[in-house]
């Protein structure tokens, strides 16, 4: 348990500091778009990577994510060989996926661009763009490969450092050198072109023995992983839609200028979790390493722990941005946004109780129970829709955070419950209740010294 922990810590140290690392470069490529070239065309590159990220989510049919839990599963019960049956199967059928998927958006590039989006330009960039399927399903087979053998700095080094500033500096490098906008299509295949190629090359070099060539007969094994995965692939579609939806409603039911106000909120919001960031990418292998071994006890204790930093992690960053939400927006956004300051606030209530809640949907996937969370999501997700139709003409961007926090809330609180059903694992035990009386008082004493400050400034 300390071992797994120690881990945990590590991995969150290494995630932190990449992390701000790929905020950074992130920020920078975009900029460095928005600056160079036309809103037109910063607009024809979102569209083409939505598109493009539809695609892969389909053709890459949820494997990253079941070698996420199965390699762990197989390392715990000392049964590498299926791991390695597994990392062979699944690179096959994902380069033929992939490949695929390539061809699909090529042949349907036309139609997209002229007849759905209206946008001809578009065309050229889905087709260069088509090129980063096949590479990012491949990428993320040997992602997920580095999280299970818990080669995190790795990791968190390719995706979130190296991958961003290839993009970055072939797209300065093309500018430079006074290529079209196409630039931005090149940059983007090639920076997930390196992260597949090092990522590969590490696995390799890591773990040897993946590559073993044992003539072994595990069909089987196979098929349990598709019926674990495929639940994965609705489970992306319907959480981008849950998360799309507020957006989408706003702008067919209020105004433009709404949905502006609702955007500068939610980014805001999503700071809080953070916390989620810093261990949510090393604790599902880590647990199902243990389940695997039959280590239940291990298993508790580790969600344990990791749900009491989850909420000292997240309890200071509720606090200040539910006290002090317009100065995050006027920071943040400019005084042409504070607006948004009650939607805010709401949000932050949503984030913070899915934030301090996160393990239990990673103890669910633990025992492989995919299609369960797929069904909770499209339950919610369809709550969320009938919420937000009833709220938004009434509150408008107010009525869309309410619904969200409810929804995400009450997601959070199911999966939680679920765990404990399932498993016998409840992720709050009473040292938790001494930190949630610790941030009562401290919000306690925040709120009133805010008003206390801002009746002396009034």
């Amino acid at each position: 348990i300390n071992h797994s922990l120690k881990v945990l810590v590590s991995a969150s140290f290494i995630v932190f500091i990449t992390t701000i690392f790929s905020k950074i470069l992130t920020y920078l490529y975009r900029i460095v778009i928005a600056r160079h070239y036309s809103p037109e065309i910063y607009g024809t590159y979102s569209i083409s990577l939505m598109v493009i990220g539809w695609v892969t989510v389909f053709v890459g049919v949820g494997f990253s994510g079941g070698l996420s839990r199965y390699i762990p599963y197989y390392r715990g019960k000392k049964e590498e060989h299926k791991s390695s049956y597994l990392l062979k199967k699944t690179t096959s059928f994902l380069l033929f996926s992939g490949i695929f998927g390539c061809f699909i958006v090529i042949l349907l590039s036309g139609f997209i661009a002229n007849n759905i989006f209206h946008i001809p330009e578009l065309r050229e960039f889905l087709i260069i763009f088509s090129f980063a399927i096949p590479f990012t399903v491949l990428a993320g087979v040997y992602f997920s490969v580095l999280k299970s053998y818990e080669k995190i700095g790795w990791f968190a080094f390719i995706v979130n450092v190296l991958q961003n500033s290839v993009k970055l500096l072939i797209l300065a490098a093309l500018i430079f050198f006074g290529f079209s906008s196409k630039s931005i299509a090149v940059s983007y295949v090639a920076g997930i072109a390196i992260a597949l190629i090092v990522s590969y090359i590490i696995v390799k070099k890591k773990i040897p023995r993946l590559f073993e060539n044992k003539k072994i007969d595990e069909r089987g094994i196979m098929k349990q992983m598709f019926s674990y995965s495929w639940p994965l692939i609705f489970f992306g579609v319907i959480s981008s839609i849950l998360s799309w939806t507020d957006t989408f409603m706003i702008g067919v039911m209020r105004t433009t200028a709404e949905v502006g106000f609702y955007n500068a909120a939610v980014p805001i919001a999503l700071i809080i979790t953070l916390s989620t960031d810093l261990f949510r990418q090393m604790l599902l292998p880590i647990i199902t390493k243990e389940y695997g071994r039959g280590n239940m006890a291990a298993v508790r204790e580790i969600s344990r722990q990791v749900t009491k930093w989850l909420f000292i992690v997240s309890i200071p960053l509720f606090t200040a941005l539910f006290i002090f939400p317009q100065e995050a927006i006027r920071l943040l956004f400019g005084v042409e946004y504070l607006p948004a300051s009650n939607a805010l606030r709401i949000l932050t209530i949503g984030f913070f109780i899915s934030s301090v809640l996160d393990v239990s949907p990673d103890i669910l996937s633990m025992k492989g129970m995919s299609k369960l969370i797929l069904i909770d999501t499209l339950i919610i997700a369809l709550a969320n829709v009938i919420m937000n139709y009833l709220l938004i003409p009434k509150y408008g961007i107010s009525g869309a955070a309410f619904s969200t926090m409810i929804s995400i809330s009450i997601l959070s609180i199911l999966f939680t419950y679920q765990a404990w059903n399932k498993t016998g694992i409840l992720i709050v035990k009473k040292d938790i209740l001494k930190l949630v009386l610790a941030g009562a008082i401290s919000f306690g004493l925040t709120w009133i010294m805010s008003v206390y400050i801002g009746g002396i400034r009034g």
